[in-house]
């Protein structure tokens, strides 16, 4: 007899008794075990102790029937193995009983539910104890059913689990319309809280809590007493000051009123809410809580807009009027009666023929054409009063239309330009006239320059533009103050404009920059005149706050039309002859040449083509050894950066150094720089290679934007490197200017980091001592410009010995460059120098000859 079968059976002893047949009370079937377990609903289908029933056999078929039609029945091993199922079962899940006997439950497994929940009912059904629950089966055609299913664990003779018995109720249609409830919940355009007759809140949806910003914690007992909710909200300050239990208690009323109402929060966070509470029949409340913010801000938006309207519309400042098709006043400004001397009395309702009887016909006529759709009007007319006096005005008389597109009526409009009239003038005058030199502004030397130009290609002329700029100006300002600064623009403005009165015209542009502009300058000499005069008024000095200063000038001219034909390629000209009489000392007149521009766009290429190198990775570094007289010390590195021009093959940074002008591309190099070879000394000491400290040159750029030791530090913890194995080398450019700022205090944190700090091309520039009094300096590097011809030139043989002895007394290290020739190498040994670089030890390697170099050196070490 299948486990099925035997249930049934188990069934119908529970109704009729051990007899089978007739109803019994007795405890017949059941051992002491089972009749322990009365209270849990397993005894149903596993004792009859104490049962009594009197049903006929043909009832207890309808029972048994209707058991099999709309329940679900599995009966599994005790390993979850499927023993038998019931027809019902097979219906819902679309498998034969073949497919099914001998599987493992896990066939019918959804995915839906997790480990825990799983794990859970396993225990509980391992333990003895029937589980309840509601669980998602998937069918054979892969669709999911949910069940509410009862898994009772049923025990052989010896008390142990032989297997368990699943009854289930197809509950799929009740889940879908749950879920699509819920959904509807959670998408409600608002908060919603069910509250029950205990005033509890027994469900409520995400935006709820979100709305009202009520943390989870709350919500982790279930039916939360609405109060709770009230009372946190109080202390937080929602409900504003006052005393918390009377605050409470007067939410209360409002939220559990026993009649429908509509209340409206503003919410500390800012939020409105139109909080509706809506008591259920039988008991409980359903409130919602939905932010209106912007339908509220919007209404506060359109009442201000008709409040701007309203005032626009009365005190606009200019005589407005609005009439209807039958010349009855709509509306007007108070300007309006003003302007006609009208009484400040409304005037809406009235006819404007009433208003103004002595008005000709011809002016009727003319309403009548707007009316029809003309609009007519008059930008400046001069109108005489009626005492004689004039004034400037403007009129327009035009129709208006409705929301259906059909005309309304007509707008008159009447506005006294008088006073604009005259600002307009005032503004023309400030708008072409710098207020500081009373000359021409740059934007009316636009003007002259385009109607010079017109005038000399129409007549075939020649003309002369010039850019002058004051030399050290700013100098001027930090050390004498704006104030002299501006009494110097003053000063040479006036010097200018006298000097240049017989050739042209001068203007101020901004600044301390001036533009002039030299007519015919191809006659007698007529530029070069010009410009000695120019030069000739700078020449005596300006007293500034009493006290004498020589004022000089740079000036960049070009010509029309030999240098060229258009006003910004004229200026782009005369601003790079500037450039290059700046470039070459100042107090100096530079005329345009074509190279000048050639040179700019050389430089200009050569910055496009570097942001493509950074880009495409298309630099390289050089090793070039650094080799110590002591050969108990390894041998040290100089990283040097190459770059692969598309065009000029490998480049050294002497031959691109424009591009370091540029922060931005120099600080993208130097970081680079950094990681590459921080990168590569990781990679050595994987290989174990016997060496020293890795040096690489940094801009000022690296100092400039901040943060460089903080970049130092962080890239060699992520390569794991040592501060010991690095060296960054500076020259004295680095400590002059405004990249200078943070330069100081970036070395001292790599110096207590402890990284190498060595000054480059030692010698060669200016305040170097100083330098190394106020900078963490370990090493000097002497220029080899002082080694190439140390043999023939005593100064730079004294030079050399004199900062090899200077290093020694003040505990720095010394490395001579430049090191080519043996006897160079054995008169610098003989100074006690600490470490040379040179052709004569090494040319710059790849980095991957370097291991073979240093296999040499060892060699070479061990030799001697």
């Amino acid at each position: 007899m299948s486990v099925l079968a035997k249930f049934l059976k188990r069934f119908k002893r529970l109704i009729y008794g051990p007899g089978g047949d007739h109803p019994s009370t007795g405890a017949g079937a059941f051992d002491r075990r089972q009749s322990s377990q009365q209270s849990d609903p397993a005894t149903l289908f596993g004792s009859g102790g104490g049962y009594s029933a009197h049903t006929s056999s043909e009832r207890l078929d309808g029972y048994r029937q209707a058991l099999e039609e709309h329940f679900c029945i599995s009966v599994t091993d005790s390993d979850g193995r499927l023993r038998e199922v019931n027809r019902r079962f097979c219906d819902v899940t679309g498998y034969e009983p073949e497919e099914l006997i001998g599987q493992h439950y896990e066939l019918l497994n959804s995915g839906r539910h997790s480990d825990e929940f799983i794990n859970e009912m396993w225990s509980t059904v391992c333990a003895g104890r029937t589980w309840r629950g509601e669980f998602c089966d998937r069918c054979k055609d892969g669709s999911e059913i949910w069940l509410e299913s009862i898994v009772i664990p049923r025990f052989d003779a010896h008390g142990s689990i032989d297997h368990f018995v699943t009854i289930s109720t197809d509950i799929t249609p009740i889940r879908k319309q749950a879920d699509t409830l819920n959904a509807m919940i959670e998408n409600f355009p608002g908060g919603i809280a069910l509250i029950d007759s205990d005033a509890r809140l027994v469900a409520r949806n995400k935006l709820y809590a979100t709305l009202l910003e009520i943390p989870d914690s709350l919500f982790a007992t279930p039916r939360v007493p609405l109060e709770t909710l009230v009372r946190f909200r109080a202390k937080r300050g929602d409900y504003g000051p006052g005393q918390i239990d009377d605050i409470v208690a007067n939410r209360l009323k409002v939220l559990l009123s026993s009649e429908p109402n509509v209340d409206e929060r503003h919410e500390t966070t800012g939020r409105v809410l139109e909080i509706r509470c809506v008591p259920i029949p039988g008991g409980g409340y359903l409130n919602t809580y939905v932010d209106v913010s912007k339908r509220r801000r919007a209404e506060m938006a359109f009442r201000q807009a008709h409040a701007t309207l309203e005032a626009f519309i009365k005190h606009a400042p200019a005589a407005v009027a609005m009439f209807d098709k039958n010349m009855r006043y709509v509306a007007h400004t108070e300007r309006w009666l003003q302007d006609y001397n009208l009484p400040p009395e409304s005037l809406i309702g009235r006819s404007h023929y009433d208003v103004f009887p002595e008005i000709p016909e011809h002016w009727k006529a003319k309403h009548k054409r707007i009316l029809a759709g003309a609009t007519e009007r008059c930008p400046e007319e001069v109108f005489r009063r009626a005492d004689g006096s004039e004034n400037v005005i403007r009129w327009e008389v035009r129709p208006w239309y409705l929301q259906d597109s059909t005309i309304g009526g007509m707008m008159m409009l009447t506005e006294d330009i008088s006073e604009r009239k005259q600002l307009e003038a005032q503004l023309r005058r400030t708008a072409t006239i710098d207020s500081l030199t009373e000359l021409p502004n740059r934007l009316q030397f636009h003007e002259n320059l385009d109607a010079a130009l017109e005038r000399a290609s129409r007549f075939g002329e020649k003309l002369a533009v010039g850019l002058v700029d004051l030399d050290r100006f700013k100098e001027t300002n930090d050390i004498l103050g704006h104030s002299a600064g501006d009494e110097l623009l003053k000063e040479v403005g006036a010097r200018l404009h006298k000097a240049l009165a017989p050739f042209g015209t001068i203007a101020r542009l901004g600044g301390d920059e001036f533009a002039m502009l030299i007519s015919r300058p191809d006659e007698k000499s007529r530029l070069k005149r010009a410009v000695e005069e120019t030069f000739a008024a700078i020449t005596t000095p300006v007293v500034l706050n009493g006290v004498r200063h020589r004022c000089t000038i740079s000036l960049g001219v070009t010509t029309y039309p030999d240098d060229a034909e258009t006003a910004s390629e004229l200026l782009k000209n005369a601003d790079l002859a500037l450039y290059s009489a700046k470039e070459r000392g100042r107090d100096r007149f530079e005329l345009y040449a074509q190279h000048m521009r050639t040179a700019i766009e050389r430089t200009y290429k050569l910055h496009q083509d570097i942001r493509t190198a950074v880009v495409s990775n298309a630099f390289r570094l050089l090793y070039q050894p650094v080799v110590s007289m002591n050969r108990d010390k390894p041998v040290s590195f100089e990283a040097l950066l190459r770059w692969n021009h598309p065009e000029r093959g490998w480049l050294s940074p002497a031959e691109f150094s424009e591009v370091f002008n540029d922060p931005k591309t120099a600080s993208e190099i130097g970081r680079w720089v950094l990681d590459s070879v921080v990168q590569q000394i990781a990679k050595w000491e994987k290989a174990g290679l016997p060496f020293g400290r890795v040096a690489f040159n940094v801009t000022s750029a690296d100092f400039a934007l901040g943060g460089f030791a903080d970049l130092v530090r962080d890239t060699l913890h992520t390569y794991g490197v040592a501060p010991e194995r690095l060296c960054v080398e500076v020259t004295e450019h680095v400590f002059l200017g405004r990249g200078a700022i943070g330069v100081a205090e970036a070395l001292q944190s790599l110096h207590e980091l402890g990284v190498e700090i060595a000054l480059d091309d030692f010698g060669t520039g200016f305040g170097t001592l100083t330098h190394i009094n106020r900078f963490p300096i370990n090493r000097l590097k002497v220029d080899r410009s002082f080694v190439l011809d140390m043999e023939t030139n005593p100064d730079n043989m004294a030079i050399v010995r004199a900062v090899t002895q200077l290093s020694q007394s003040i505990g720095l290290d010394v490395t001579i460059e430049g090191v080519e020739t043996t006897s160079q190498l054995a008169l610098l040994r003989a100074m006690g120098c600490d470490s040379m670089q040179g052709y004569l030890f090494s040319k710059p390697m790849e980095a991957s000859r370097v291991p073979r170099f240093l296999r040499r050196q060892e060699h070479v070490a061990l030799s001697a």
